[in-house]
């Protein structure tokens, strides 16, 4: 059984004994924000290597239904490739060859804007949009399974206490070299 076939809370387990034998080493660790912090990223990078596994059947990886799911919710269905890039979080570069695949594809367009010719437009298109109509439904029942022994009190104090992260990580500068 390699690594990543291991139950989930296994693995959870494993980082908790590795950071425990971390903070014996360097005892001024901040040991339990390390194991939420790297809990958190567990936890993204499994869904996220789950959703890849679904949408690879759809041709699609999660950077790519991410780009088609911001266009699919903008109020009309388009937006720059800079505003993409912040919103998907890519660089400029990735969101180019992104764009690419789905244009060839036919799930969006690009075009010229009309209020400066210099900036361009993505847009999704109906073939875009009737994909995500079909992919995003069937992920409900996961959601639901996944936070089922949640109650709408615990799910509203997560979002909350999440959403406070969100505005630590905008305090902090990780830019500084320490």
């Amino acid at each position: 059984m390699t690594g990543h076939d291991r139950p989930l809370t296994a693995r959870v387990e494993a980082l908790r004994e590795g950071v425990r034998r971390v903070n014996a080493k360097l005892p001024d660790l901040p040991a339990r924000e390390v194991v939420l912090m790297r809990m958190l990223c567990l936890l993204g990078w499994e869904f996220t290597t789950n959703l890849d596994r679904r949408l690879r059947k759809h041709g699609l990886n999660d950077t790519d239904f991410r780009t088609l799911m911001v266009l699919f919710s903008s109020p009309d269905g388009m937006a720059h490739p800079s505003d993409l890039c912040h919103l998907v979080t890519l660089s400029r570069t990735n969101m180019t060859r992104i764009g690419d695949v789905l244009v060839a594809r036919g799930l969006v367009t690009r075009t010229p804007s009309l209020e400066d010719r210099r900036r361009i437009v993505m847009r999704i298109t109906a073939k875009g949009e009737a994909l995500v109509r079909k992919l995003v439904p069937p992920l409900y029942p996961v959601l639901t399974a996944l936070f089922a022994d949640f109650g709408v009190r615990e799910k509203r104090q997560l979002e909350a206490l999440l959403l406070r992260l969100a505005a630590a990580f905008d305090a902090v500068d990780f830019r500084k070299e320490s």
